[in-house]
């Protein structure tokens, strides 16, 4: 059974959830590529598959070292079933990018929670973010992440709240630098900000109207299910669940902020959402209804692939 397998970690748990990825970016790419196949271009599709379970276990190691579950790998097996709902998520090199470097910086806002090295994890999760914003203008709303964790400690000095400006501006200034140096302009300043993509008449198709759906449901049953019971958990870790919820409302706003929308914008609520869905099934108690979810995130992408694409 799914849920008994996947409560441990075992080393075949993270081996299986690779090659499910594995599985999920070759499945993309087969479907969308159309240039003649080169050593350059196999090279280049290593590299990315690689930066995708790159972020799984990077994913795995945030919740680990935060103790955001219990010790148990749903949150990866989840993570990967989540990602191959959506193929065009590991298709877009920029928004992929993007979300390993915010990725990066929720692993240093998380333990802000305690009082060691508080300083240097505000500018590593403000360089973070910064290195994001250079792939995606708007991953600056993921300072308002920051700077709620920030608020969040009982003792906040205004050092504090003037680190992130000073990590941005440093990235910043780095960015018109090679700017200079390489292109002699800073006309990419021009182009940063892309506007708001407004159209989602390509979620009208098919292929992405049921993963949406389907993912909605998840997204509005578990957050909800998450806010129900924020009264029942323990003080000391008060503070990460709800943070959780704040990272996923950011998330979405970012998903829905891209120019164009191909399916793609997902990715920045896969991470969070696979950690409180992970949290869901943890609390859940009728062991069928916890198996058949479990089974239909794992089976569910590829059946829609084989059957609906």
């Amino acid at each position: 059974m799914l849920t008994s397998f996947f409560s441990k970690s075992n080393p075949i748990n993270y081996l299986i959830s690779g090659i499910l990825l594995c599985l999920g970016y070759f499945l993309a790419v087969i479907t969308s590529e159309t240039e003649m196949i080169t050593t350059v271009l196999v090279l280049e599709h290593i590299f990315y598959l690689g930066l995708a379970v790159f972020m799984m276990l990077l994913l795995d190691f945030v919740i680990r070292k935060n103790d955001l579950n219990r010790q148990n790998t749903y949150g990866i097996v989840i993570f990967s079933g989540f990602l191959i709902f959506f193929p065009a998520a590991f298709l877009n090199r920029e928004l992929l990018a993007t979300n390993m470097f915010l990725l990066l910086a929720l692993r240093r806002i998380l333990s802000l929670h305690t009082d060691k090295n508080v300083e240097k994890k505000i500018l590593d999760a403000a360089l973070w973010i910064s290195l994001a914003a250079l792939f995606y203008f708007y991953a600056l709303l993921f300072f308002i992440v920051l700077y709620y964790a920030i608020l969040q400690r009982s003792q906040a000095s205004y050092r504090y709240f003037v680190i992130p400006v000073l990590g941005f501006f440093g990235v910043f200034m780095l960015a018109n630098t090679y700017y200079l140096l390489t292109e002699d302009s800073l006309i990419w300043l021009l182009q940063w900000q892309k506007p708001i993509g407004m159209d989602f008449s390509v979620y009208n198709e098919i292929s992405l109207l049921i993963p949406t759906a389907i993912f909605g449901t998840f997204l509005i049953w578990t957050s909800t299910h998450r806010l129900l019971k924020l009264k029942t958990v323990s003080r000391k870790d008060r503070p990460n669940y709800f943070l959780m919820l704040v990272v996923l409302l950011i998330c979405l706003f970012l998903g829905m902020s891209t120019p164009e929308k191909s399916g793609a914008e997902v990715i920045f609520m896969l991470g969070p959402l696979a950690i409180v869905t992970a949290s869901y099934l943890e609390r859940l108690d009728e062991f069928l209804f916890k198996e058949l979810l479990l089974w239909g995130i794992v089976v569910l992408p590829l059946v829609l692939f084989l059957f609906v694409r």
